[in-house]
């Protein structure tokens, strides 16, 4: 297989631009599973087969869920795991999609759990400042925020700036009902549909 990199550099060229706004602070990762183990997305051993702690987006009913968030300088960061690996992401009104940077496309890449099949096409962004710009789209297949709400098969536009922060943003956002800001508690409080 191709190093993903070479994949997304020759797919989109002009990807240097981020795709909702200006840069922001880099993004801090967390690997949560060795090479040699296999990666578990289950919260508790001790619910019943079958059966996740999740709230599925898709699924959930009238649901309220709290997901606390960490505020640096004005930006709100929420813990997410993509395809079963921990991440912090900037939680993004203002991004119609959500934001990886071709740093953790190849990180989750290299761990095995995306692929050359998780690529969907092109497709092209507008800034803040009007410029338009080209992305690779790709298939996040499970998007998990805060340990609470499950999100499958999330479409997710790929920056080539490897500084570029993580953005939660509308494509995730738009599946539940509402959500409200507890700037006091430093929790989200998501409506879920």
């Amino acid at each position: 297989m191709r190093p993903i990199g070479k994949i997304f550099i020759s797919s989109a060229v002009a990807l240097a631009l981020l795709a909702c706004g200006q840069e922001r602070p880099k993004v801090i990762f967390e690997d949560t599973a060795s090479s040699s183990e296999e990666v578990d997305t289950s919260v508790s051993d001790d619910l019943p087969e079958g059966e996740s702690s999740y709230s599925s987006v898709e699924e959930s009913g009238n649901q309220t869920v709290s997901v606390p968030f960490r505020l640096q300088d004005g930006i709100k960061y929420v813990p997410v795991r993509v395809n079963g690996y921990s991440f912090e992401m900037v939680f993004d009104t203002g991004c119609s999609t959500t934001l990886i940077s071709l740093a953790e496309a190849n990180y989750l890449y290299q761990k095995g759990v995306f692929t050359e099949e998780d690529i969907i096409g092109q497709s092209q962004s507008v800034l803040a400042d009007g410029t338009i710009v080209p992305n690779v789209v790709v298939n996040l297949r499970e998007v998990v925020v805060g340990d609470k709400i499950m999100c499958k098969d999330v479409r997710a536009s790929v920056s080539a700036n490897t500084q570029a922060s993580l953005l939660l943003g509308n494509e995730v956002l738009d599946r539940v009902a509402s959500y409200t800001i507890d700037n006091e508690n430093q929790v989200i409080n998501f409506n879920l549909k």
